[in-house]
């Protein structure tokens, strides 16, 4: 072992005139310890969530929308999706009806999301297959898919009888519009992962849908999934400017453009408030080491006059330094790993989705923010050293024999 090192070593280990010595050694390693683990454990957290929550949306939601100015029904659709065929990047495309409604069941209601889908459609049915909690997949004009929370909150189950109903192609008796109602069995209830989902939409086959809603075979629009969702504003514009007037794009980035800029800036402030614990555990760092400058005074007089070296003296606290930041961030690490692959792998965190969206804690540990808190933990570690280090360096060796 390097001579350098081990009286490193012996001077932060060995007999201290105090136990108070040991307690803010422990200390220091302690709050590096806690620093450390608890970056990774929140930026893992925060990781998942805007993983979860994208991973979600991208997957029950369409990649592109094509619609009317206005949410003008679209008669022509059919045209519309014959112009756009030829982009490669597109998989899929599928007319759809997006509008609101109630829905009833007994002595519970509740406002709704209706969703008109295709029923001849593979790419929707496996999407609804994925999702499938309860019962099956609709497959005829006279059956709904519901999500799970919308379920229980009207209290119904598959192959009970609904009421859903619509302002849309309401009649008028004596100066009152009676809303358009009409009857449907719950084929499937699916669980989308998302609250907002599971709790709003319920899927109509889209001629039912355009009947009940008065739309007369028109439709809301088309929706597409592609092939990479990160491209979708660029074939989004494509698209628009092949069409013209009066039809426009809308993708899933834009829709959801608030929600992960959101996300992007409660990780950055949850980063920064947790930086600061790093940093006060660093300045245990120099509380310790200065300690130990004056509980070691006259051996640093001692090593100078045997013929150590000033920038010697100075790398035994910078190692000491290191080793303090070593002990804390590596079980800090580990602790902090340990931590996300339990949460992650049992995820005994339940949320409430009406507030967070999803109903479990999600983490994803991604390499290179683990890297940039070792990194950072390093480099302030290092800056905490130095004036320690530096002071003890520059002692004097005749004033140091001479301070017993």
């Amino acid at each position: 072992m390097n001579h350098i090192l081990f009286i490193a070593i012996k001077h932060l280990f060995g007999r201290r005139k105090t136990i108070f010595g040991y307690i803010t050694t422990g200390i220091a390693i302690g709050g590096i310890f806690i620093g450390v683990a608890s970056l990774i454990i929140v930026l893992s957290v925060m990781n998942g969530f805007q993983k979860d929550v994208k991973e979600r949306i991208v997957d029950i939601n369409s990649h592109v929308v094509v619609l009317k100015y206005f949410n003008e029904p679209m008669k022509e659709y059919k045209d519309v999706m014959d112009s756009i065929r030829s982009f490669k990047e597109i998989v899929s495309m599928t007319p759809f009806i997006y509008s609101k409604g109630l829905v009833q069941f007994e002595n519970y209601a509740d406002g709704v999301i209706i969703r008109g889908f295709d029923l001849n459609d593979s790419s929707t049915a496996e999407v609804l297959r994925r999702h499938l909690k309860f019962g099956e997949v609709p497959k005829n004009q006279n059956e709904v898919y519901i999500g799970i929370d919308l379920a229980e909150d009207i209290r119904a189950h598959t192959g009970d009888l609904i009421t859903v109903a619509t302002p849309f192609g309401s009649t008028e008796t004596m100066g009152s519009l009676i809303p358009k109602v009409s009857q449907f069995t719950i084929a499937g209830i699916f669980d989308a992962g998302m609250y907002q989902y599971n709790a709003e939409l319920i899927y109509i086959p889209i001629e039912k849908a355009s009947e009940i809603l008065g739309l007369s075979g028109s439709v809301t629009g088309v929706e597409l999934m592609i092939k990479d969702i990160y491209k979708a504003p660029e074939l989004a514009q494509k698209i628009e400017k092949r069409l013209g007037y009066p039809f426009r794009t809308n993708n899933w980035i834009e829709l959801n453009g608030s929600l992960f800029a959101a996300l992007a800036l409660e990780k950055k402030i949850m980063f920064l408030i947790l930086l600061l614990v790093v940093i006060v555990a660093e300045f245990n760092i120099i509380t310790t080491l200065i300690m130990i400058v004056m509980e070691r005074t006259t051996e640093i007089g001692v090593l100078k006059t045997l013929g150590l070296a000033q920038r010697d003296i100075l790398k035994i606290y910078l190692y000491q330094g290191f080793i303090i930041n070593f002990i804390g961030t590596v079980t800090g690490l580990a602790a902090g790993l340990t931590a996300c692959f339990l949460l992650s792998k049992y995820k005994f965190i339940d949320l409430p989705g009406q507030v967070y969206l999803l109903d479990k804690l999600p983490v994803d540990v991604q390499f290179w923010d683990v890297i940039f808190v070792l990194a950072l933990t390093v480099v302030v570690s290092f800056v905490a050293t130095l004036y320690p280090a530096m002071k003890a360096a520059s002692m004097d060796a005749v004033k140091a024999i001479r301070y017993e």
